[in-house]
């Protein structure tokens, strides 16, 4: 009777350390993730803040236009239709600027090392069942 008492505890034994394993690789996993996450967040929101401001100074150029052709027609002797030009150009390059580093910003592969965590516990799990 003490042998098969001892088998089962061994059998338990190994189940719980088996469990254990489990666990540490889900909470790796998990710690992993959220560490992406965070960081994808920061990522995301910056690439929004200038996507936002691209956005907004694509959007005032026709009304800065305006306001700013009166100035330079009266300090510069410019024509209406030159002075529009050089400020709508402006805000058009600055506009254009930041909508292309929003574009860098949010383009790019998500949570990498998750991804390539999991593949990896995936190819792993496939190998041992075959």
């Amino acid at each position: 009777m003490t042998s098969s008492t001892s088998t089962w505890d061994q059998l338990e034994d190994y189940i719980r350390r088996v469990l254990r394993l489990g666990s540490v690789l889900v909470d790796v996993h998990l710690d992993v993730a959220i560490q992406e996450a965070t960081y994808e967040r920061q990522r995301l929101l910056g690439g929004l803040v200038m996507l936002a401001i691209g956005v907004g100074m694509l959007t005032t150029a026709g009304v800065l236009a305006e306001v700013a052709s009166v100035a330079w027609v009266q300090s510069l002797g410019l024509s209406w239709l030159q002075a529009i030009s050089a400020v709508a150009g402006g805000n058009l390059v600055l506009g254009l600027g930041f909508l292309g580093s929003a574009r860098a910003r949010l383009s790019g592969p998500v949570m990498t090392q998750t991804q390539a965590r999991l593949a990896r516990s995936i190819a792993l799990l496939k190998a041992k069942d075959e």
